[in-house]
């Protein structure tokens, strides 16, 4: 229902199934082909929850979820409830909502509505993209250790590949199965994430069905291992290995008694004992080097002074559970949360203010105070290396009247006011722009323009930009015989760009330069000399051009 804008960009689309209108990305859909999988997740998550509805049968929870509890459910996270996509609703059953800051439409269940729109996901600081300058570079995937370095293919991919790959990258590579010698390509995120094999890994599911379906016929007494451990009142006799999803008792030889199905206890043992090990290979790391084992500084600087009684902070873990109050020095509010689900998800600095945690007003004071109140959100709702559905508009902090407007990650590598910057501007350039001044009474100098007329780029930074009075602008461009010999296509498209956007547009093409080809009532040349410079007269010039084409004194 969108057109096609790149694999990665979410696109409205319509099932063809069941009517259902969900955005989706392109990659997305050819991932699920591969799978032979539905795309349309309406689709696939009633299906899902028929088959589990099947499988618990008696058992199975057919209370029907009331339209309210739903609508309330999704406004409480971030979501306008649209309709339940099942008649009646059961609790796995998906509903139609949007998300209210990015307006995506989806078809989610219950639990999966809790955890919010993806685009409210905050990553930390340390998993954002791009670094800052003097950061270190993401981790290389041949510097992890990790064990899908054994599936790499030396020989299918280039030696380039193999020193550049990160860790977190999706780009396609060869891999070898250690156990078949299968050749197939993949992408490197997916294999960091679950390592399969496209001919074994069907084998496997076959042989666990298998194996799962002969356990529903083999009672719990037949198998001495889970018989040694029965300490249940029902007898195991009658109990199936598997299936029906009863939970059971069972005494370890540690002495826990866990309550799990027989089939997870065979194959995963005691759930306790697990834990203990955990437990203890976690304090071991705490013990080995304490310091990623601390709580953030942010999150930490966030701790109520008086109402955790005898809690340590420091000796609290980032992935604790429990539950403990914080209070934000900034506004004041007040909650209760665990540190390991502040650190989730949105990553909220203040449940009520909405603020975020690493956001950058905490990591770029500075350029918080460039942040324009024009903006409809605070520096504490964005991320340094964000994407936001505006582009935000900053305020020099040296010459409040130089106001501009530049992306967070462009900012957060090192960008400044554009008309403060002297990097990358001539001097003839410069003395041209202070003339400008001089004409006009205010003219701005490397001002980056956005407009939905362009078509050949998305933002140009022009030359020298003057306002004038009735609210159309003037564009000029200064364009060096050195540096624009060989730039004619660019500054044309340039200058076409400027013109669709309503800017009247002067160029000062030093001779010899030819003259571009452009024929429009709002565009006009100046030759002028490297040798012979003269800015005032040449701004002059373009000020008598623009006031026959206007009314004196409009600027």
């Amino acid at each position: 229902m969108e057109p096609f804008a790149k694999p990665t960009a979410w696109r409205l689309t319509r099932c063809l199934t069941c009517g259902c209108e969900a955005h989706y990305r392109f990659e997305y859909t050819v991932s699920k082909n591969a799978e032979d999988e539905a795309t349309c997740r309406a689709c696939y998550w009633r299906q899902w929850a028929q088959d589990e509805r099947r499988r618990h049968g008696a058992y199975a929870d057919l209370t029907p979820v009331p339209a309210a509890e739903a609508r309330e459910h999704a406004e409480q996270h971030g979501y306008d409830y649209l309709a339940a996509l099942t008649d009646p609703s059961y609790r796995d059953d998906p509903h139609h909502v949007r998300c209210r800051y990015c307006n995506r439409l989806a078809a989610e269940r219950m639990g999966d509505i809790a955890f919010g729109c993806r685009c409210q996901t905050n990553p930390s600081r340390a998993r954002q993209t791009p670094n800052p300058p003097g950061q270190k570079q993401r981790a290389l995937l041949k510097d992890s250790g990790l064990a899908v370095l054994a599936w790499w293919d030396h020989e299918a991919n280039d030696l380039s590949q193999w020193e550049t790959v990160t860790v977190t990258a999706r780009r396609e590579a060869a891999w070898r199965c250690p156990d078949c010698g299968l050749q197939f390509t993949a992408r490197v995120h997916d294999m960091i994430h679950r390592a399969q094999c496209p001919s074994c890994e069907p084998k496997r599911r076959a042989e666990w069905e298998a194996e799962y379906e002969r356990y529903q016929g083999t009672p719990v007494a037949d198998v001495p291992e889970l018989l040694a451990a029965w300490a249940d009142d029902e007898d195991p006799r009658t109990v199936p290995v598997s299936g029906y999803g009863r939970l059971h008792r069972f005494r370890c030889p540690s002495g826990h008694h866990p309550r799990v199905s027989p089939y997870t206890y065979l194959r995963s043992g005691c759930p306790s004992c697990r834990s203990q090990e955990t437990r203890t290979a976690g304090l071991e790391a705490v013990e080995a080097d304490p310091a990623p084992f601390r709580l953030s500084p942010e999150i930490a600087s966030q701790w109520h002074p008086t109402l955790n009684g005898r809690i340590s902070l420091a000796k609290l873990s980032p992935r604790s559970r429990r539950t403990v109050w914080w209070r934000d020095p900034g506004c004041g509010h007040e909650w209760q949360d665990t540190p390991e689900q502040r650190d989730k998800g949105q990553r909220l600095r203040c449940p009520e203010c909405r603020t975020i945690l690493d956001s950058l007003a905490f990591h770029f004071p500075d350029l918080a105070t460039e942040w324009s109140p024009v903006n409809p959100v605070s520096a504490w709702h964005v991320g340094p290396s964000g994407q936001t559905v505006f582009v935000p508009t900053w305020v020099c902090s040296a010459i409040p009247e130089h106001v501009w407007q530049a992306s967070l990650p462009s900012r957060a590598a090192g960008s400044g006011c554009p008309e403060c910057r002297e990097h990358g501007k001539s001097q003839i350039e410069l003395d041209h722009h202070e003339a400008a001044e001089r004409a006009f009474g205010k003219a701005a100098s490397g001002q980056a323009v956005r407009h939905g007329a362009f078509v050949r780029r998305s933002v140009w930074h022009v030359d020298i930009t003057v306002e004038l009075g009735d609210g159309h602008k003037l564009a000029i461009e200064y364009d060096g015989s050195y540096w624009h010999a060989d730039k004619a296509d660019v500054d044309e498209e340039k200058s076409r760009d400027l013109l669709a956007a309503g800017y009247l547009v002067a160029r000062l093409r030093e001779h010899p330069l030819p003259a571009l080809p452009i024929d429009d009532p709002g565009y006009t040349e100046f030759v002028v000399h490297s040798t012979a410079p003269n800015p005032d007269g040449v701004i002059s010039r373009v000020r008598q051009w623009v006031s026959e084409r206007r009314l004196p004194g409009s600027w």
